[in-house]
């Protein structure tokens, strides 16, 4: 018979399935094709199979001088929903790669390696095919495939088209450490301008279907689904290393309106030309004119408090949700961006099971919205400095709120 299934994805360990109703193990799948897999993307389900996103650890493998950087791709895998079977495999990187050098004397080094693939895919199901962007190369020689937004056909995993926006971008973690003097930071050095967030299909109010893609460089850009065209690309800031276009973007098609959330936050030691230009841009989906921008002062001089836009947000007929790098939750008007509601995250919560809860920064993924209730976390400080917290946070309508 049928039994509903959960299915999600465990950064290192892989895709399990497991019986919805009460929790139990029915599958666990690992992308054997790569030696270092990272598993970042949520998996999409169409029909009886489930598309996997696959990244690499060497991006941060590579921080060890005594590893051999860099070796493998990222890819895209897709499995069978009842037996966890592997169905197809396809990297971003056809190439096996070859030894192009070595350090201190008995360390290989090698070349091609990385375009990984950090965030679900798009799919368009009239054509069958699925849509998404890959990061950047993790060592010299580059390829054409990085910082490039795919289209692939879902039942067989071929590739229909690529598009790279920025090319000879080559980074790891590596690059972050003593002033890029790193054996493991490729020379010379990329911008790590990758695409982090999904990809949106969304439909013009002349009826047109565009494929749009946001930028860790700050720009978001259209193309054609069909061959990848662009249609417009608006540069909405300077970019760097956490966005730009950090986590993910959202699309109201009623009012012909892509969002757009601009992190451009620097990181200490990593070099970020350029005027910062943070905030939430309303683009029309049609021309990508600007229709209406958000920003504001940061909330205090600190590295922690700088404001910006890196998290995921979500937009609803009416609203558009974003949470900022320094603890504020907004609800913004979608058709001209006036401020609704603010909640200030920065303070202690009575938590419903009694551990001590504080709140911190909104960044990574975004706020759910569900029936009248708005959810999300607030803590984030893996990257940029920022205020760590512990809060899952539930807001409800009230009453009589139109």
């Amino acid at each position: 018979g049928e039994r509903r299934v959960l299915l999600f994805n465990y950064r290192r360990h892989g895709l399990l399935a497991v019986d919805a109703s009460n929790g139990e193990f029915i599958w666990h799948a690992t992308v054997e094709d790569e030696p270092a897999p990272w598993y970042s993307g949520s998996p999409l389900v169409l029909g009886d199979v489930v598309i996997l996103p696959v990244s690499s650890q060497e991006v941060g493998m590579a921080v060890n001088p005594l590893y051999g950087c860099c070796t493998t791709s990222g890819g895209m895998a897709a499995f069978d929903i009842n037996t966890g079977e592997k169905i197809w495999y396809t990297p971003t990187i056809e190439a096996e790669a070859q030894v192009t050098g070595s350090h201190f004397f008995f360390l290989q080094e090698y070349g091609h390696s990385g375009a990984p693939v950090w965030a679900a895919t798009s799919y368009d199901a009239v054509r069958g095919w699925i849509f998404f962007g890959t990061g950047q190369n993790y060592s010299h020689p580059t390829t054409d495939t990085s910082d490039a937004i795919f289209a692939m056909d879902a039942k067989t995993g071929e590739v229909q088209w690529v598009r790279q926006f920025t090319a000879n971008d080559a980074y790891t973690a590596a690059c972050n450490i003593i002033a890029l003097n790193h054996p493991n930071c490729a020379k010379p050095t990329g911008p790590d301008v990758d695409f982090g967030a999904a990809t949106l299909l969304a439909r013009t109010k002349s009826g047109r279907q565009l494929l749009i893609a946001g930028q860790k460089s700050a720009d978001a850009h259209a193309m054609d689904p069909v061959t990848g065209e662009v249609v417009w690309s608006e540069k909405l800031g300077r970019g760097g290393i956490i966005g730009g276009v950090h986590w993910g973007m959202a699309v109201n098609e009623a009012l012909g309106l892509v969002y757009v959330p601009i992190s451009d936050k620097g990181i200490t030691g990593f070099p970020s030309p350029g005027e910062p230009a943070p905030g939430l841009y309303a683009l029309d989906i049609e021309t990508g004119e600007r229709r209406w921008v958000y920003a504001r002062e940061s909330r205090c001089p600190e590295e922690e408090c700088v404001f910006g836009f890196s998290a995921a947000i979500i937009a609803s007929n009416d609203i558009v949700v974003a949470g900022t790098m320094d603890g504020m939750l907004e609800a913004f008007a979608a058709g001209s961006g006036e401020v609704l509601w603010s909640h200030d995250a920065w303070r202690s919560y009575a938590a419903v099971n009694a551990v001590e809860t504080t709140g911190g920064a909104f960044d990574a993924h975004g706020s759910m919205i569900a029936d009248d209730l708005l959810m999300v976390t607030s803590g984030y400080g893996y990257v940029g400095r920022q205020r760590g917290g512990n809060a899952f946070l539930v807001f409800q309508l009230e009453a009589g709120d139109e």
